[in-house]
């Protein structure tokens, strides 16, 4: 089951629990994605923008024994620390977002630039992804998804994706067929025994099925 970020937060601890034959959720993370090209028009890096819903923010806070007096504010060694802790990803924490151009998959590096607020009772973290080999949306859209694979958070992207540093660029948006979606948890969850659902805690990864797809396309430049 997913842990965010090796938080020792527990949701188990709490009574949550995927139920069998119904995906869902318990982290829901409001998204933004901004595109940022560089002087020569190819992209070169993805903003992310996390907010994290009111209670995952809370168990965060708590776990981190951060806003011990509870007035709702971090100071500046608080915020630090958040962002010393969402800068540093375990091994297998690939950063939630997805990117690919000709159906190949890009790679992108680690967080960089990472920014931490606490604003109306919600951690909010902000980050740059690099892409090491730059892409040229004139020759193929670039198709981008936020999914945490096993559907334990839901990355809401709450607008449109901004672009910067470039002009002739348009942005669309596919959203997932929940129903679609639904029927292939339901599908993968019926292979699973009931030894590896109880004891193993292990659940179909569809979350890209859940997951909206970002397309980015530009005109030829002159």
């Amino acid at each position: 089951m997913r842990r965010i970020l090796v938080l020792s937060v527990s949701f188990a601890c709490l009574g949550f629990g995927l139920s069998p034959g119904h995906a869902h959720p318990h982290e829901f993370i409001d998204t933004g994605i901004t595109f940022r090209f560089d002087d020569r028009g190819q992209l070169g890096a993805i903003g992310v923008v996390w907010a994290w819903d009111e209670l995952t923010s809370m168990l965060i806070v708590e776990d981190m024994e951060m806003d011990t007096d509870g007035d709702g504010e971090l100071n500046g060694d608080e915020l630090q620390r958040l962002r010393d802790h969402f800068g540093r990803w375990p091994d297998d924490f690939g950063g939630d977002l997805y990117v690919k151009q000709g159906g190949k998959a890009v790679t992108l590096s680690g967080p960089l630039d990472v920014q931490a607020e606490y604003r109306g009772n919600r951690v909010i973290i902000s980050h740059l992804r690099a892409l090491p080999q730059r892409l040229n949306p004139e020759t193929a859209p670039v198709i981008v998804q936020a999914y945490d694979p096993a559907y334990y958070a839901v990355y809401d992207l709450v607008e449109t994706p901004g672009i910067r540093g470039r002009e002739g660029c348009s942005v669309t948006i596919r959203e997932a067929d929940i129903a679609a979606a639904q029927k292939r948890y339901d599908q993968l969850l019926g292979q699973l025994t009931e030894e590896e659902i109880m004891e193993e805690g292990k659940y179909p990864e569809v979350g890209d099925a859940f997951a909206d797809e970002v397309r980015i396309e530009c005109d030829k430049r002159e």
